[in-house]
């Protein structure tokens, strides 16, 4: 994917992203713009760029475990 297509995907994504757990939509906005966020941000995407970033299948799994017993109702 090229850097123009990145961008669009990013930029869609986080048009319709809502803010986690009921926090205001600005102090999630200043979340973003922490230094040491950004700068873990740009490492695992250089890492999913060169095919090295690896996730366990259980963590997946328990995430999704913990996703759907939140929002059963």
């Amino acid at each position: 994917m090229d850097e123009k297509k990145k961008e669009e995907a990013f930029k869609e994504e986080k048009s319709i992203k809502t803010s986690p757990e009921g926090e205001s939509e600005e102090k999630y906005a200043n979340k973003e713009e922490n230094p040491l966020r950004r700068a873990k941000i740009q490492k695992l995407k250089e890492l999913i760029e060169k095919g090295e970033y690896k996730v366990s299948p259980e963590d997946i799994a328990e995430k999704m475990l913990e996703f759907f017993k939140k929002n059963r109702d």
